[in-house]
């Protein structure tokens, strides 16, 4: 059964991006003759064209992370395989990708600007800043998750500290290699990727020595200071790259073992309407906010509109990179599912989606012959290496939006931003709320917030159409989507009593700035837009 689940999921994630992704290319009007923002602004820092294969491994990597693994995990638990799998084929094929190759297009048309800056144009300005505030809450709660996440990785797992060394050290050398010399990039990815799974065999070999929790979230700190600083092609760019041929990897030997394997699906195809681990509880919304990034992910559209449009070379590469990405990462997003069928109750009784998701994976990568507990050590170092991957690119973003809301962009920004973005989650890292780390308090606005952020940047989407006489039929079902649903949850969470007072009050606050951006986004759409951002662009 899962054998024939993901072969369709292949045939028709490629089926759409020929045919669906071809009609959105020419009702977008996407086109190569048009400068983009990375060649007209290049400036060796963040404006820098990029080759597509490049780009795409940026870009992959940075919207990929932990979030299409541990959603679609945790949604398979609550409710079944069935309609998790419905919903992220659907929703990665006509919701994220629309999603995603929208808010790339946008950027890209108004200078690699942010979605939300794009709104400034469209809308106004208090819409826009309340926007990118929205953006910048959204982006500083996932710093906390991430920083928290990745401090304890490199403290329990030492040989991942070790690693996630020697990747950042391949990646800048990686970086020198190609940065001057754009011909030689074959060569150096033959030479780099090699040294780069090497670092397996190095973390094993040479594990970190036990420096304590509060060491690593300094170390990483410093890391994100410096990534989100210092020139794109230098250590975020080549580093996304590298990194991401340890998920090709991981995802086409785990494909190919579960061709294979023959394992028998012990998860049940449907567990209910309703369950209590869910927050809320009921299939909708709670479905769509639990796999999130597998289907649909505002996050996706920091990234597109904010490092990934800056790197674009052609028009026509938005459709490989952000549709193209959104479609592989449904696959992954099935894959994660998958490893939930395999596996039996017992196996599942602490919910711990990153180890349920090693173990199954194991589970795949031991048809090739490959030992259980390389295979779990190999799966568990991927995902370890993407939350460092997502942390980097998302105080690059972060930075990038505090400087569209302070209208500050300089030398000093760069560098005081940065300060300015990481000193709360760098506070917070510290802290601890009844023996907790501090954003497990809030945990559950994740995901609704997160869809939320997809939802307000369709409704730009919408306004950018509608503004340059294109037809937006195409994205209004998946916009009243991602309107409704995280409204909802937001709304559910608001009224339930057994919530924690902090995180009743912050969902109302996200559910009411995030409405009121949606309807003042809308209105216009019922009026006649005045064309404003083409004529910013001229």
């Amino acid at each position: 059964m899962l054998v024939l689940l993901l072969i369709i999921s292949c045939i028709l994630c490629a089926v759409a991006y020929r045919v669906y992704g071809a009609f959105l290319t020419r009702r977008c009007q996407l086109d190569d003759e048009r400068e983009t923002p990375a060649c007209s602004m290049s400036d060796g820092v963040d404006y820098v064209p990029a080759r597509a294969s490049v780009l795409f491994g940026h870009h992959f990597s940075s919207i990929a992370g932990a979030g299409p693994i541990v959603g679609p995990v945790l949604a398979a638990l609550y409710f079944g395989i069935g309609p998790t799998w419905i919903w992220i084929l659907l929703g990665a094929i006509f919701v994220g990708g629309v999603h995603d190759l929208g808010s790339m297009l946008m950027s890209v048309r108004n200078r690699g600007r942010s979605v939300a800056e794009t709104t400034r144009t469209l809308v106004g300005e208090n819409t826009a800043r309340l926007f990118i505030l929205f953006l910048i809450i959204a982006l500083t709660y996932l710093i906390i998750v991430t920083l928290d996440l990745t401090a304890n990785t490199f403290q329990s797992t030492p040989a991942v500290a070790t690693a996630s060394g020697w990747f950042v050290v391949m990646a800048v050398l990686f970086g020198l290699a190609t940065r001057k010399a754009t011909g030689s990039i074959k060569k150096a990815i033959i030479v780099f990727v090699p040294l780069t799974f090497a670092g397996l065999w190095v973390g094993n070999l040479f594990p970190a020595p036990d420096l304590g929790k509060d060491f690593w979230v300094w170390a990483v700190l410093i890391y994100c200071f410096s990534a989100a600083t210092l020139p794109v092609n230098l250590l975020l760019q080549p580093r996304d790259f590298l990194s991401s041929t340890f998920l090709y990897a991981m995802l086409g030997l785990g494909i190919v073992g579960l061709l294979f394997a023959n394992a028998p699906v012990q998860a049940p195809i449907f567990e209910g309407f309703y369950s209590p681990e869910a927050n809320p509880g009921f299939l909708v919304p709670a479905l769509f906010i639990t796999v999130a990034c597998g289907a649909c992910s505002g996050f996706h559209s920091v990234v597109s509109s904010g490092t990934t449009s800056k790197q674009v070379r052609r028009e026509t590469d938005i459709r490989r990179v952000g549709y193209g990405s959104m479609l592989l990462e449904g696959i992954l997003a099935i894959f994660a599912m998958s490893t939930v069928a395999v596996l039996a109750p017992a196996d599942l009784q602490d919910r711990n989606a990153v180890g349920i998701f090693a173990s199954g994976a194991a589970v795949f990568l031991n048809a090739l012959g490959i030992p259980l507990e390389y295979g779990r050590e190999f799966t568990a170092l991927t995902v370890s290496t993407f939350l460092l991957t997502s942390l980097d690119t998302c105080t690059r973003l972060c930075r990038f939006l505090l400087e569209e809301l302070l209208d500050w962009s300089s030398l000093l920004s760069r560098y005081a931003g940065t300060l300015l973005v990481l000193a709360i989650p760098g506070f917070l890292a510290f802290q601890t709320f009844n023996g907790e780390p501090a954003w497990r308090a809030i945990w559950p606005l994740f995901g609704a917030t997160n869809q939320l952020m997809a939802a307000l940047a369709l409704v730009t989407f919408i306004v950018y159409l509608k503004d340059q006489g294109i037809r937006y039929t195409f994205a209004l079902i998946p916009t009243a989507i991602m309107l409704i649903t995280p409204v909802a949850a937001l709304f559910l969470m608001a009224l339930d009593g057994a919530q924690p007072m902090l995180l009743r009050v912050i969902s109302l606050g996200m559910l009411c700035l995030g409405l009121f951006v949606s309807v003042m986004s809308l209105s216009v759409v019922i009026k006649r837009p005045k064309a404003a951002l083409a004529a910013s662009q001229n």
